[in-house]
């Protein structure tokens, strides 16, 4: 019988970002740290790898990726106190 009603569900914030110009991804100890100026630069943390689309085109020089696609787009989920990236293509381009 519980005491103080139904368990709440844990809540899930997504934000997205447009980004023109590309963005930089550096590995370190505490996870993964995003960087890109649209316009001031903004700087993320998150802890898994950010997913990155097959379409977009990047660069690895050890445990920087540089995202080379000008056009792209940043969603930032966060849920249960981990926050995960995925990098997608602006325009999508479907037939």
């Amino acid at each position: 019988m519980p005491l103080f009603g139904k368990k709440k569900e844990p809540a899930i914030e997504q934000i997205s970002y447009e980004i023109f110009g590309g963005l930089t991804i550096i590995k370190n100890s505490a996870g993964y740290e995003i960087r890109w100026k649209n316009p001031v630069p903004s700087t993320i943390m998150v802890s898994p790898k950010p997913l990155i689309d097959a379409d977009i085109k990047t660069s690895q020089e050890g445990d920087i990726t540089r995202i080379l696609s000008t056009e792209c787009k940043l969603i930032i989920t966060k849920k249960e106190g981990i926050t995960e990236a995925k990098i997608s293509s602006l325009w999508s381009l479907s037939s």
